[in-house]
């Protein structure tokens, strides 16, 4: 017996040839099987493992050895499209009365304006086939397509839904039902539907008729059919804006009650750029056309919360209550404020909460004190001159240092970049970048009265109005943790009310001397890998709250001191020190240590870490957050004595922890190349999705290309779908010979690492690995190069974690 498959496009699945298809014409592909349940287990097998756009311009032919090919005619009659073969063969009940393989299921829809209470329920589609499987709407509604059974399908699925409505859902509470474009242009539906109500005693106003997505229909027939219902009494509703076939014509030509915003756009909105300024908008869009819009797939805490501020007044989702098969009349109450930690911000802004205190010396003081305090303080390059108390200039470190004359102060000073009051608006501060572009010093801030309070640098303003406008104001624009006024007030209303805390503050040593001799990319990238490495590790925990203080500096809000925090604290470290190694030249690794353009020896990737208990020193409680820094301040001053990085636990006396052994920590750089190595034995080619589920297992890979022996890209670029969309598609023919990433394996032989890098093609920091591939003789072939993010880096140290 074969199963034959006529497949026209121009790449047919390289899983064809694995489970033994033999290519028996340019298009045609023959599988050999024994007997009708192996035929069975084989289409199941592709049908789940093949792509679907794939298997929908596939036809298949069932042929028997001893039947005849030799009548043309009576082969085309036998030829039939695989999904509808497939669903004949497999799914034979469907062609029947659908209704006892119906299972409606109902998830609730909450008003977040009544602090979450139940307003309507969604009636979704579930099927359950006489194995007593269970299949999603969407499996369902696939195999209806298969068989041309989707409006048949959906209808019965209307009435089973309006029946529940009638028997078990209360006339207070809205039911949401969805309708197939196809049966809602019709006016037989329209009249069905309303006879169906009417019997059963349903208010048309408790119905809502909410379009789906799945298929494509002239805006302008939908738009005349809604506008009937609506002058029945029902409202309609737009389900998932933003995908599918429910996009922005539909939008304009369909007035709608309520718009559903599909998950896609909704789940993780917060701490994505991309997802917020499309939410934004469509809330804009909404607002202005009079219609309600309800948040789909609410999961987290935080994605609630960033919606209610966004303006959202309505929700579904799994953090609520999943689809059930009966009516729920409870669901999970809504987060605190505090759990997400406010992720938009109601304070005004201020400048204070972006300023460095810096350094002020009055004009008066001895030239000889001043040169004092730069050589006491390496990483400090100015500091701000006052006169009784008023900023009038700066004096930089290279100018007081190699002066050997008696000059004083004011002659070595330098007039003021810009000065601002701390209380300027942010409109204000736009006008001032706008208008002040030229200058990259700090500008200093100064107190209503003129007194001096602290600096401020240019680039920090701008990527911090960004975020502010993108993202809401407490998300940092490079770490995306929570920071400003909202994790300062956490802070605040914990420490008032008493909680036990454990307050963990975390920052780089000789940060400053880093950027100054390595330029801030690489100390932006410096201290992304921290954060991720933090984030990796407790961002996930329900009673840890991880924020970005500022700079270098974070905090990790813990509700007690958990028993293995140190012993997690030291691995972070080493595992730290494994990424920031690709961030130094070689030769400062070699030598353990970095020189700065002023002669100093700063160590390589060291960082201090204090533990706070909520209490001082004497076992005083601490009563603000701005105490708790300084208690963590004065504990790290412990720690300076010692070399390396090091853990200082609050206790009387406080306890001293350093570093963990590095050898416990495998390089991951092993595991990396381990993982490109295997995919040089996998099947690749010109189509773009050859290497989709290689990408599902080894994940932090978010590009792999092949270049050939000259350095030219072979094929165009295998892309991670979680990366579509940030990453172009393409580059076949491009030459890539000039590239470190070819030359260094074209001369050595040898696998390559970059070190970390702003990536243009997907805006972040990462690196590139590189191995090469041999030809049947064990010559250069080609090389096979892979692009990891930054933010995948802690997955793959935590996985190769060893015991010490």
């Amino acid at each position: 017996m074969h199963l034959l498959l006529k497949y026209d496009g121009q790449y047919a699945p390289p899983l064809w040839q694995a489970l033994g298809a033999e290519h028996s014409s340019q298009y045609v592909w023959r599988f050999r099987v024994s007997d009708e349940a192996a035929l069975d287990a084989l289409m199941e097998t592709l049908a789940v493992q093949t792509n679907q756009d794939t298997l929908q311009q596939t036809y298949a032919l069932v042929h028997d050895e001893n039947s005849s090919l030799a009548n043309p005619g009576a082969v085309l009659d036998r030829v039939t499209p695989f999904n509808a073969l497939y669903a004949r063969r497999l799914h034979a009940w469907m062609e029947g009365d659908l209704a006892p393989y119906i299972r409606m299921h109902f998830q609730p829809l909450v008003d977040l304006a009544q602090g979450g209470e139940i307003f309507a329920f969604e009636a979704l589609c579930r099927l359950q086939d006489p194995q007593g499987r269970l299949l999603s709407g969407a499996d369902a509604f696939r195999l209806a397509a298969q068989l041309q059974r989707e409006a048949d399908l959906d209808l019965e699925c209307q009435r089973l839904a309006l029946a529940a409505k009638a028997a078990s859902i209360p006339a207070d509470k809205l039911l949401f039902i969805n309708v197939l474009p196809r049966n809602l242009v019709h006016q037989s539906w329209m009249n069905c539907l309303s006879q169906s109500l009417e019997s059963m005693g349903i208010d048309r106003r408790q119905v809502v008729i909410e379009v789906v997505e799945s298929e494509r229909a002239d805006p302008a027939m939908l738009a005349q059919s809604c506008d009937i219902l609506r002058t029945r009494g029902f409202r309609i509703a737009l389900d998932d804006m933003g995908s599918g076939f429910n996009g922005l014509s539909t939008l304009a030509a369909v007035r709608a009650d309520f718009i559903k915003v599909d998950r896609g756009i909704v789940h993780g909105a917060q701490g994505s750029k991309v997802r917020s300024v499309l939410l934004e908008a469509i809330v804009s869009m909404a607002q202005r056309l009079g219609a309600t819009v309800i948040a789909e797939g609410l999961e987290r805490a935080e994605d609630i919360t960033f919606v209610r501020d966004m303006g959202i007044g309505y929700a579904q989702g799994y953090y609520f209550a999943p689809p059930q098969a009966g009516v729920t009349a409870a669901v999970t109450p809504l987060p605190s404020l505090d759990e997400s930690c406010l992720s938009r911000a109601k304070d005004r802004f201020a400048l204070t909460d972006l300023m460095d205190p810096g350094v002020a010396v009055e004009i008066q003081e001895p030239l000889e004190m001043v040169r004092r305090l730069f050589i006491d303080n390496p990483s400090l390059a100015l500091a701000v001159v006052t006169d009784d108390a008023q900023p009038i200039g700066l004096v930089r470190r290279g100018r007081v240092l190699s002066s050997h004359t008696s000059k004083t102060l004011g002659k070595l000073s330098e007039p003021l970049a810009r000065s601002l009051p701390s209380r300027l608006t942010s409109a204000a501060l736009a006008r001032v970048l706008y208008h002040d572009r030229k200058d990259a010093d700090p500008w200093v801030v100064t107190a209503p009265d003129g007194r001096y309070q602290g600096l401020i640098h240019p680039m920090t303003l701008i990527a911090q109005l960004l975020a502010r406008r993108e993202n809401g104001s407490n998300l940092h624009p490079l770490s995306q943790l929570p920071t400003g006024p909202s994790l300062r007030l956490t802070l605040d209303n914990r420490l008032a009310q008493g909680q036990e805390l454990c307050l963990v503050y975390i920052d780089l040593d000789n940060f400053k001397a880093y950027n100054d001799r390595y330029g801030f990319i690489r100390g932006d990238a410096m201290i992304r890998s921290l954060a991720e490495l933090l984030r990796y590790r407790f961002a996930h925990r329900k009673d840890c709250l991880l924020g970005h203080i500022g700079g270098d500096d974070f905090v990790l809000i813990q509700e007690h001191v958990p028993a293995d925090l140190v012993p997690e604290l030291l691995d972070i470290m080493s595992q730290f020190h494994a990424i920031a190694a690709h961030l130094y030249d070689s030769d400062d690794v070699a030598r353990g240590h970095f020189v700065t353009e002023d002669g100093n020896a700063y160590p390589i990737a060291s960082m201090s870490v204090a533990v706070v208990t909520g209490r001082s020193g004497d076992g005083t409680p601490l009563p603000n957050s701005l105490a708790a820094a300084e208690r963590a301040a004065a504990l790290k001053k412990i720690g300076k004595v010692a070399e390396g990085s090091v853990v200082v636990v609050e206790g009387t006396p406080p306890t001293l922890h350093r570093e963990s052994p590095r050898s416990a920590l495998r390089d991951w750089t092993d595991t990396a190349l381990e993982s490109l190595q295997e995919l040089v034995l996998a099947p690749r080619n010109r189509d773009p999705h050859a290497l989709d589920v290689a990408f599902r297992n080894f994940p932090y890979f978010e590009m792999v290309f092949e270049l050939d022996g000259e350095g030219k890209q072979r094929f165009p670029n295998w892309i991670n779908p979680e990366m579509y969309g940030r990453i172009k598609a393409g580059g076949m023919g491009a030459d890539r010979s000039a590239q470190a990433y070819f030359t260094e394996v074209r001369d050595t032989g040898r696998p390559f690492v970059s070190p970390i890098y702003l990536s243009t093609a997907s805006e972040d920091f990462c690196l590139t690995l590189a191995v090469p591939l041999q030809d049947a003789r064990g010559r250069l072939d080609g090389v096979l190069v892979a692009d990891i993010n930054i933010g995948a880096l802690a997955t793959l140290l935590r996985r190769e974690t060893l015991p010490a």
